[in-house]
């Protein structure tokens, strides 16, 4: 998500002693890597204040039916996605937006193999919506 070096600087922030030799290859910024992130910014942000993030509010007033929530919306998802064998990407379906620009084949990293057109505001979308083609299970006796 955060690519430009001249705004985020070199990789390595990681405290993986593989994180800080790879942050040699300045390529290694354009790769996907979720554990760049785990520094000490995790202990100084998220686990002291734990109240940064609260879908159902926290302390004294928070919501009841929390914990119903999750547990509906996760049996929910659960009992959809078990309905369908295969989740494939319907780039026929796709509107224009939805594809990555042509100059991106042309340049190097992630964004020469990019099939979708990632966009970020407040989280992380796909210009144009992600239209997928699902293969539905077979009914079992």
């Amino acid at each position: 998500m955060h690519r430009r070096k001249d705004l985020w600087g070199p990789d390595g922030t990681s405290t993986s002693a593989l994180m800080k030799l790879a942050s040699i290859d300045e390529a290694i910024a354009d790769e996907f890597d979720p554990d760049r992130f785990l520094d000490d910014r995790l202990k100084k942000y998220l686990l002291k204040n734990s109240f940064i993030f609260l879908p159902f509010n926290a302390g004294p007033r928070i919501c009841l039916g929390q914990q119903f929530a999750y547990n509906e919306i996760s049996f929910m998802l659960i009992r959809f996605i078990q309905q369908f064998i295969g989740v494939t990407l319907d780039e026929a379906a796709s509107p224009p937006q939805a594809k990555p620009p042509a100059h991106w084949a042309e340049g190097v990293g992630r964004k020469v193999i990019e099939r979708v057109h990632p966009k970020s505001h407040l989280t992380m979308y796909i210009q144009g919506g992600l239209w997928v083609r699902m293969t539905v299970a077979e009914p079992t006796a």
